[in-house]
């Protein structure tokens, strides 16, 4: 089976309970996070093991390589994203 890479807008709140479900499906990783808050971004990345963090959402979109993007913002923000 392929595995499915996704990449997570906002690292706040509601992204920890998204983790703890993509922890538990299988083929399914998480390999790029972004958030304007750097050292908020570094430490969930730390947490969760991701590699690559990104302050400009459009950097984490432009990437050729991720199959879905979760938006874990604000849902007043998830329209422009």
């Amino acid at each position: 089976m392929k595995e499915i890479r996704v990449g997570i807008i906002g690292t706040g709140v509601i992204s920890h309970r998204h983790m703890k479900n993509y922890e538990k499906i299988p083929n399914v990783k998480v390999v790029a996070a972004c958030d304007i808050d750097k050292a908020k971004l570094d430490a969930w990345c730390a947490r969760y093991g991701v590699a690559d963090a990104y302050t400009d959402y459009r950097e984490l979109l432009a990437r050729d390589d991720i199959d879905s993007v979760d938006v874990c913002v604000h849902n007043n923000l998830h329209a422009p994203l």
